[in-house]
């Protein structure tokens, strides 16, 4: 395996109340004489994801009762159908449907450098004839939080969904996201994920604020989030807090506030890790605010530039200034898929991949090898799989704060499953001299239960052992216990106990000599061999 260089490169911004920055207004082809709004730039940079308002030729895609009604409808009763859904939303008449603020269709645009290339306007499911619009990215290169719920036969709800890019034209359905107790009086809605995929920041209007306030989400599980939590009254003032940022050093709170008039863009910093206590907001200068509404902040690192929409044109449109030094936040791993015993490619392999406990994205590694940008500063794990292999999982954790000159190189073994072979895990630990598994191993024995979910043939035997400190016959009962421990786990997980064998060796079966601590822990550990697949 090949190591990667780097030299430590510290993150910090220049500061926004004090700066003279050279303003951008992105070209007439992006900023229609329609409004665009939310821009959200990938991780990379290269592409530019936008909401235009109100544009004749929008993606007309509408499903109801699993009708698609585009097709069905001629274009007057169309046209009334669709205002008479709007209306609904509105809670007024909608006259106009195709100019109304509720046709809202995602855009992308590529960048390069300084230059703004082909402008591409996806289809459905991405886009349809709904209010549509990407809110944020996550740590997963090709996956996005959108507003609103969807199910295939048509129905919409408040809320927010992911999205998957597939391929550059192709895109998942929006799966919905969870957000315990989730609500907003009103329509208007804003949402940011930290960095590292844990938290949410969200801009709504509920029964605890003044007007439309800031507040807090922590992951709970895949898209699944706490109730949200007022992020209280430094950062929310009586007046309306909306379209929050949190910057890749998840401290830096970009969002847009009117408690001194018009919109503007203000920025604060996270004190502590309550994630209640910040500093005072302060404004940022001229020309990022204007004397006209302003807001949608969005930084991104890699570039350094800060993407905004204001209104000082008159229309909504999107404006970028360079706040930063480029600073790459992503590293791309080079890897392989590999005998374990041999080191041949496997071909017909995917990588699962993800954070930590969420391995819930696919990248196919069909000759063996595979390329995946992952995020610096947060802990990715992968696992190869190809039915009739196994594999276990690697974890890759990048440091923020270096800079990386070159891929990283990464091997991902697989053995196959055949009697006798040995699956591989990470270590699996018990409290000391005891029978007890460790809360930390619990996730690697959860993929252990999956490959025995996946392959309902595979029979597995347990095998415990120690090193050589003590009585030889405790050590064996020891072993033995443990390896009855990892049984008990597997079977409260819902697997058959006549597929699981357990035998203690104790410390007859050394892989090392004994003689240094470090040796010994080698020792202490739990195999798993299969005895029928």
């Amino acid at each position: 395996m090949k190591h990667t260089l780097f030299f430590i490169f510290l993150l910090g911004f220049q500061s926004l109340a004090a700066q003279d920055f050279k303003l951008e207004k992105l070209p007439d082809f992006i900023n229609s004489i329609y409004d665009e709004i939310t821009p959200v730039p990938s991780r990379d940079g290269k592409t530019l994801y936008f909401t235009r308002v109100g544009y004749p030729e929008f993606d007309q895609t509408l499903y109801i009762d699993g009708i698609e009604q585009s097709k069905r409808l001629g274009p007057e009763q169309y046209l009334n159908k669709l205002a008479a859904i709007y209306s609904e939303m509105a809670g007024a008449g909608v006259y106009n449907p195709v100019r109304s603020p509720y046709n809202q269709d995602i855009w992308a645009v590529q960048v390069e450098a300084s230059e703004f290339g082909a402008l591409t306007h996806p289809g459905h499911p991405l886009n349809n004839a709904l209010p549509n619009s990407i809110v944020t990215i996550t740590p997963d290169p090709n996956a996005f939080y959108v507003i609103n719920q969807f199910d295939v036969s048509g129905n919409m709800q408040r809320g927010f969904s992911i999205v998957r890019r597939l391929t550059d034209s192709t895109w998942s359905f929006p799966a919905p996201v969870e957000i315990k107790d989730y609500y907003t009086i009103t329509s208007d809605v804003g949402l940011t994920m930290s960095f590292d995929g844990k938290v949410l920041i969200l801009s709504a209007t509920r029964f605890d604020s003044k007007d439309m306030d800031l507040y807090v989400c922590f992951r709970e599980g895949d898209n699944k989030w706490t109730a949200p939590q007022h992020l209280g009254n430094v950062v929310n003032s009586p007046f309306r807090e909306t379209s929050p940022f949190l910057s890749e050093d998840n401290t830096t709170l970009f969002f847009s506030s009117n408690r001194t008039g018009n919109s503007d863009i203000y920025i604060c910093q996270r004190l502590d890790d309550t994630w209640k206590n910040w500093s005072a907001p302060y404004k940022a200068v001229e020309p990022i605010n204007s004397t006209a509404d302003d807001g949608q902040p969005y930084f991104n690192m890699t570039s350094g530039y800060l993407y905004f929409t204001s209104k000082r044109d008159g229309n909504s449109d999107i404006y970028r200034v360079q706040i930063a030094p480029p600073q790459p936040t992503e590293i791309e791993i080079v890897g392989r898929v590999i005998f374990r015993k041999t080191g041949q490619l496997i071909r017909g392999a995917q990588v699962r991949y993800g954070t930590e406990g969420n391995m819930t994205s696919i990248v196919l590694a069909t000759d063996g090898t595979f390329r995946l940008k992952v995020p610096k500063g947060v802990l990715f794990e992968l696992k190869p799989e190809k039915p009739g292999f196994v594999g276990n999982t690697e974890r890759v954790l990048f440091r923020r704060d270096y800079y990386y000159f070159d891929e990283h190189f990464l091997d991902l073994p697989m053995d196959a499953l055949e009697v006798n072979a040995k699956i591989e895990l990470q270590p699996i630990f018990f409290q000391q001299s005891k029978p007890i598994i460790l809360e930390e191993s619990y996730s690697e024995l959860e993929r252990l239960v999956t490959t025995m979910n996946e392959l309902s043939s595979l029979h597995l035997r347990v095998e415990g052992h120690t090193d050589n400190v003590g009585k030889a016959e405790e050590l064996l009962r020891l072993s033995e216990e443990r390896a009855e421990a990892i049984k008990s786990f597997l079977v409260n997980k819902g697997i058959d106990k006549k597929r699981i064998e357990t035998v203690g060796h104790g410390p007859k079966y050394p892989l090392n000599d004994n003689s240094t601590d470090a040796l010994r822990a080698q020792n202490r550990r739990v195999e798993f061999v299969i005895t029928k697949i």
